[in-house]
């Protein structure tokens, strides 16, 4: 395997692992990263399909094994009782901690825009899910509604971890409201089930309807 081949190995079999997306969303995406690099070449494009048809169907036979609910089922309901709680908390939010943040700046402006106020956020990136899947643990930021207003900050924290908490995870945090909290066993079990249950399980919209309740 050359190491254009092992970094589309390594890209898509994250992407079957995350649970986010179907098995023909990953294939479009990754030939379409093999055809913006200019790889067609040296990456066949029926090796990418084999091999992601081969990847989602090891994951599927071994997401039978897992025990219930899984970190991620778990997380889920964290954050959406953070968001009964008028704090913004989002899955995937971005890839970067740049992106997640104009994500949320976004989000926030929606739901101002819909007469909701929310207090706080919190949020994992892209980056974040990556190391969540292939090394395990995962960081979760956070900060209040006033920018540099740490004593704000650090009662969102508190609440995320309360959260975190209650659903049974160990959490490691330091009380600062400059350190991100850190979820350091979690183990990333995910499988995809059908595009509408990932929009309302782990999409923005699912904010709105909680903070709606």
């Amino acid at each position: 395997m050359t190491e254009n081949e092992k970094y589309i190995y390594d890209h898509f079999i994250t992407s079957i692992k995350s649970g986010l997306q179907s098995l023909d969303d990953v294939i479009d995406e990754t030939l379409e990263i093999v055809e913006d690099e200019g790889w067609q070449k040296e990456i066949d494009e029926e090796w990418v399909r084999n091999g992601i048809r081969n990847g989602y169907a090891k994951h599927i036979e071994s997401s039978k094994g897992w025990q219930h609910p899984t970190d991620p089922e778990k997380l889920r309901q964290a954050f959406d009782s953070l968001c009964k709680e008028k704090i913004v908390a989002l899955h995937n939010a971005g890839y970067t901690q740049s992106e997640a943040l104009e994500d949320i700046s976004d989000v926030w402006q929606d739901l101002e825009d819909a007469y909701i106020q929310p207090i706080g956020y919190c949020y994992y990136h892209g980056q974040d899910l990556d190391r969540a899947i292939n090394d395990g643990g995962l960081m979760i930021g956070f900060y209040g509604k006033k920018e540099k207003n740490d004593k704000e900050a650090i009662i969102i924290g508190h609440k995320v971890v309360n959260a975190l908490k209650a659903v049974g995870f160990d959490v490691k945090w330091n009380h600062a409201a400059s350190q991100r909290i850190e979820i350091p066993d979690f183990k990333w079990e995910n499988v995809f089930t059908s595009d509408e249950d990932v929009d309302s399980e782990w999409g923005y919209d699912r904010v709105f309807k909680m903070m709606e309740e």
